[in-house]
């Protein structure tokens, strides 16, 4: 079994003395422009930022419009209801409508909020209500 010979530290490059020469020299910049290059660093990140953060004040915004639009749409639908409620089996009649119709009928003008009812090509509908959703 041969040893290898016990290097020296002498003979190992490092960071600052690569193996093949130093050949970075070339690039080295003055002081000057090492300062407008932090600079224009410096201004990209801060516009970088600004954007992101007009981008989300504007999705927060609509965020908290479609939230408010939402609630008020609600207010609206159980304002309907109410009233609808509060009114007597022959009111309800002479406008053609049961108590048990009430929430479609409150719901199936208005986009998107009408009771989901699970209809398939192989039920039949037990009412004219299923006829109206499907």
């Amino acid at each position: 079994m041969m040893t290898q010979p016990i290097q020296m530290f002498d003979s190992l490059t490092s960071e600052s003395a690569p193996a093949g020469g130093n050949t970075f020299k070339s690039a080295i910049v003055s002081y000057d422009e090492r300062r407008m290059l932090e600079l224009r660093a410096r201004y990209a990140r801060a516009e970088m930022i600004a954007n992101g953060l007009g981008a989300a004040i504007v999705w927060l915004r609509g965020l908290y419009g479609r939230l408010t639009a939402a609630i008020g749409s609600d207010f609206r639908l159980r304002a309907a209801e109410s009233q609808l409620y509060r009114m007597s089996d022959r009111e309800l009649a002479d406008i053609g409508l049961t108590r048990s119709e009430i929430a479609f009928a409150v719901r199936e003008h208005v986009e998107g909020a009408t009771p989901a009812v699970a209809a398939d090509a192989f039920s039949s509908a037990a009412n004219e209500n299923l006829r109206r959703v499907a």
